[in-house]
Order: structure tokens, then C-alpha cells, then sequence
């Protein structure tokens, strides 16, 4: 338990600090990726070790290179220090993508899957100028694949699979991967701005609570000076004979403490109404 929680703080603090920033919707995404760092790392030896072994058996050791390179690719995206976020996304992304392609070379299209996942996950972690873009690079994947197949460089694992399967399983990949790129933008827009929402109440609330605090602080702090003044004043004139110079005196003080208490009350009603304007 302490390894893992070792493990998940290194590589949080490596990807991005969000000790500095305002939990928006980037926050969100950015903790996202970070988290999809952490668990991709130990679960990849599920597919890795398997994956290893067939590419070894079958001959296919471009392939073994590969799974190799792309986990290592994945280890510098969680542990490698002096990225930007940014890079290492796109290092994630085109990570994905080599893999995919190279597993549908080598296995054929059933690993079509992987190219949607890639659509998926890059979507899902990274903003695009062109929302399409991924689908852009499937539909790219797709029609080289079948160029390749076309004039024989590559042969289809599975024998009872030609051109017309190849047509079919592409143009469903394709479809999915636009309707992916189409739907999640339009979830994330509609959740970045109901988060910008609530952190603009979130801060017009805590504006409202120090000014309401100032307010508490002037009743209890600065009237109490101008008012112990009077109050005592009050309590001299009422029970101690005075003369008339201290009676001028007493009075002046009257005046500057009632005017001091002119000012105050005047303040506390300026921050009163700010409040009732930012409610």
C-alpha cells in the first residue's frame, strides 16, 4: 500500500501540479491522464507478457520490439521529468497509435478495436484545433491498410478474409471513431461550462463571506472605540459635576466620536449593499 502510494504521488507530481491551479475543467482532464498513467503501467503486463510471447513463437520480433518500446514510451510519459503536459500527451497518443497499427499489421483486423480505443483516449485526454483528427488518422490507417493489402505487401491472418470484410470492418471503424469524435467534444463543452459556472459562484460566495466577515469585524472592532467613547462621556456628564471648559471639551469629543460612527456605519452600509448586488 505504501509503494502504490509512492508510486501514484511520483507520478502526479511529475505530470502536473495541482497545487496551483483552479479546478477546472483542464484540471479535471489533465488528473485524468495523470490517472490513466498510473493503472495503464502495472495492467500493460496483463497484454505485454502474453503479447511478448506470441510475437516470439510466431516469428514476429518487430512486433516484440515494439510492445517493448511502446511500455518503455509509456514509463518516460509517467516518470520522465521536464515535459510539458502537453508532450506528453501527444507522446500517450502517438504511442497508441503505433501500436495499433503495428498490431493490425501482425494480427490483422480484429485489432481494429485498438485504433477505436486510441480514437477514444485521445479524445477523451487531449484537445484538438480539429476535433476530427483522430478519426481523421483511423480513416488514414484504414485506407493505407487496404492499399497495402490491394497490391499484396501484407496478407490477412485470418484466410477467410478479402477486400469486401476489409470494407466493412474499416467503415465501421470509421463511423465510430467520428461519432466518438462528435459526441464526447459535445459532453466536455456542456461540463466545461457547468464547472466555470460553479467556480464563479464558488468564488461570487467566498467574496460574499469576506466582505460579510469585514462587516463583523467593523461592528465588533472599530464601532466599539467611538461608541465606549460616548457611552463614557454620557456616564461623566450624567454623575460628575463639570466645569465649562470641560463641558466644551466633552462636547467636541461627542461630535468627532458621533462623526467617526457616521463614517462607519456609512462603510458597513457600502459592503451591506455589495452583497446584496453579488447575490
Amino acid at each position: 500500500m505504501v509503494i502504490w502510494e509512492k508510486y501514484t504521488s511520483v507520478i502526479k507530481t511529475t505530470i502536473f501540479n495541482s497545487l496551483n491551479q483552479n479546478k477546472d475543467f483542464k484540471y479535471w482532464r489533465d488528473d485524468m491522464f495523470s490517472n490513466i498513467i498510473i493503472y495503464i503501467m502495472p495492467l500493460s503486463l496483463i497484454a505485454l507478457i502474453p503479447s511478448v510471447i506470441w510475437a516470439i513463437d510466431s516469428g514476429h520480433y518487430v512486433m516484440t520490439i515494439i510492445d517493448l518500446l511502446c511500455v518503455s514510451n509509456i514509463a518516460v510519459v509517467g516518470f520522465k521529468k521536464g515535459i510539458q503536459i502537453k508532450h506528453r500527451k501527444l507522446l500517450f497518443i502517438a504511442n497508441t497509435y503505433i501500436l495499433s497499427f503495428f498490431l493490425l499489421y501482425y494480427v490483422g483486423i480484429n485489432s481494429t478495436l485498438y485504433l477505436l480505443a486510441s480514437c477514444f483516449l485521445s479524445v477523451f485526454i487531449y484537445s484538438f484545433k480539429n476535433k476530427y483528427i483522430p478519426a481523421l488518422l483511423n480513416l488514414f490507417i484504414s485506407i493505407t491498410y487496404i492499399i497495402l493489402y490491394s497490391y499484396n505487401f501484407i496478407t490477412i491472418p485470418d484466410k477467410d478474409s478479402n477486400i469486401n470484410v476489409l470494407f466493412a470492418v474499416f467503415s465501421n471503424l470509421i463511423f465510430l471513431s467520428f461519432l466518438v469524435c462528435i459526441l464526447i467534444p459535445k459532453l466536455f463543452t456542456g461540463l466545461d461550462d457547468s464547472l466555470r459556472e460553479s467556480i464563479v459562484y464558488t468564488q461570487k460566495i467566498e467574496n460574499q463571506n469576506n466582505l460579510l466577515q469585514e462587516i463583523t469585524w467593523i461592528q465588533s472592532h472599530v464601532v466599539r472605540a467611538p461608541l465606549s467613547r460616548l457611552l463614557a462621556i454620557a456616564e461623566l456628564l450624567k454623575n460628575t459635576p463639570i466645569t465649562e471648559d470641560e463641558k466644551i471639551f466633552f462636547l467636541d469629543n461627542i461630535i468627532i466620536s458621533g462623526e467617526e460612527l457616521d463614517t462607519v456605519i456609512k462603510s458597513i452600509i457600502l459592503k451591506s449593499e455589495s452583497v446584496n448586488k453579488n447575490k
